[in-house]
């Protein structure tokens, strides 16, 4: 069934692409807008997809002035993460990232977990170690200049 549904999409996809970016911001809202939601839902096939048709939607920001890679990193979507991770050098550029409010991505791997994501994991020690070991995988992928400065800004 997923399979047959991702082959539907693909097509969907397909002949919303021979529009021009107008007509399909017009009646879908933006490619970007649904990027951003297939992430935070951890859509990969989609995802694939939308990258796949416009490769430029890698760099797009949303309201927050957060990228996918971000979005990916705040909602625990492991599997987007490592998609973008291995497009290349494009995550190096997308680590430097901060949002409106100066978090880049360090922050937003230590703040609070959505309520879905702790839902996958029945029990606190459990909910808490899965935690500090996604903090720990995003400090391996952030530049050490990132890391450095939020450790002085903690003492």
């Amino acid at each position: 069934m997923q399979d047959q549904a991702l082959k539907l999409v693909g097509k969907l996809w397909g002949e919303m692409t021979k529009m021009n970016y107008q007509e399909i911001s017009r009646f879908f809202g933006s490619p970007a807008q649904l990027l951003f939601a297939a992430t935070e839902i951890g859509n990969i096939e989609f995802i694939a997809i939308l990258i796949g048709s416009y490769p430029d939607l890698i760099w797009k920001v949303n309201e927050d002035g957060i990228s996918i890679f971000h979005i990916a990193i705040s909602n625990r979507q492991v599997e987007v993460f490592n998609l973008i991770y291995e497009i290349g050098a494009i995550k190096d550029l997308l680590a430097t990232y901060e949002n409106k409010e100066g978090n880049n991505m360090l922050h937003l791997a230590a703040a609070e977990p959505p309520p879905v994501s702790l839902d996958q994991i029945s029990g606190a020690a459990l909910q808490m170690q899965r935690e500090l070991m996604w903090y720990k995988v995003i400090i391996t992928y952030v530049n050490l200049e990132f890391y450095e400065l939020i450790e002085r800004h903690l003492k």
